[in-house]
């Protein structure tokens, strides 16, 4: 039924995961439960799905393995029957039997599965932060670039080194598993020549951003530099290529700097429809609480694009 399941893949999500992918993450990353996925199957058609990895969150307490629960989805012609509410709930038991404490989610807030995770118990507890521009060559700057380029695929084992060392002392996705860019790289969800800025002083890799661009617009959901002058060079070369395009920068490292964005220019937006929902399996919670658990609000906290599953 591979064909079944690539039929709900491409027609809920619009792309598709070959088994080679699948394969590849849980070798690769070794964040796997250990099931991928949970089918709804019907006379040989997959009517729904869900998929699961384990990852690591740093908690207040300590960093303990949560369920990350991913590309939910049921074939349009049998929606709104209760099949993802089903396979939600074969999933939270699933985890519970195996001591997973909470299981997290990624949604659009004006979507209609939002008040289904809702009633699942899950609670809003973190929507990445925006702050927008509205013509990338007006927010360029002249400084030294600090050796500013495109990203290589040499690059990638010292920018997750840089990653683990900056997350350090944080909570949240702080723990990476070995290999993550670079399976995305494989994956093809990533092309380190268009969606990579480095910057490097005297040989040393001491920044990159990750950049998100079409015709119409440029997102940098993670910018990560060792200093706050390899953070406005990045941003700067940023603005420079995006010309006259508006240009959005997203997640916690802009509110990790916030004189950086000081200026009257930019407009702020606290939250987006895109949000994390987190769930404590086996009890109910209020959202006050589960921000307070998963500790979002704490200046500690981080969370950048290549954390979303």
């Amino acid at each position: 039924m591979r064909f079944e399941r690539k039929v709900v893949n491409l027609a809920t999500l619009g792309g598709v995961f070959s088994d080679a992918e699948v394969d590849m993450v849980r070798k690769r990353w070794k964040c796997s439960s250990e099931y991928v996925a949970v089918f709804a199957v019907e006379k040989e058609r997959v009517l729904g799905q869900v998929f699961v990895l384990r990852m690591p969150y740093t908690f207040r307490d300590g960093t303990q393995p949560i369920g990350c629960i991913s590309a939910v989805g049921t074939r349009p012609d049998v929606g709104r029957s209760g099949i993802a509410r089903v396979l939600l709930e074969d999933v939270l038991r699933r985890e519970k039997e195996a001591g997973t404490e909470y299981t997290a989610l990624w949604t659009n807030r004006s979507w209609g599965a939002h008040a289904l995770y809702e009633k699942l118990g899950y609670r809003d507890v973190y929507s990445p932060p925006w702050v927008v521009h509205e013509a990338g060559d007006r927010h360029a700057r002249s400084r030294p670039n600090l050796g500013v380029r495109v990203g290589r695929g040499s690059d990638l084992d010292a920018l997750e080194e840089l990653h683990r060392r900056s997350a350090q002392g944080r909570l949240g996705f702080c723990f990476r598993p070995k290999g993550t860019i670079r399976g995305s790289v494989r994956l093809g969800f990533l092309d380190p020549k268009k969606n990579l800025l480095v910057a490097r002083k005297d040989g040393e890799l001491v920044g990159y951003a990750h950049v998100d661009q079409n015709r119409y617009r440029t997102v940098c959901g993670e910018l990560v530099g060792q200093s706050l002058q390899v953070v406005r060079a990045l941003c700067s070369e940023i603005g420079r290529r995006t010309r006259k395009k508006p240009i959005a920068f997203q997640h916690t490292w802009v509110t990790d700097h916030p004189r950086l964005f000081a200026s009257p220019s930019y407009a702020h937006i606290p939250v987006g429809w895109l949000g994390m929902l987190a769930q404590a399996v086996g009890r109910t919670w209020s959202q006050r609480d589960a921000i307070q658990q998963f500790a979002t609000a704490d200046p500690r906290f981080i969370c950048l694009a290549f954390d979303r599953f």
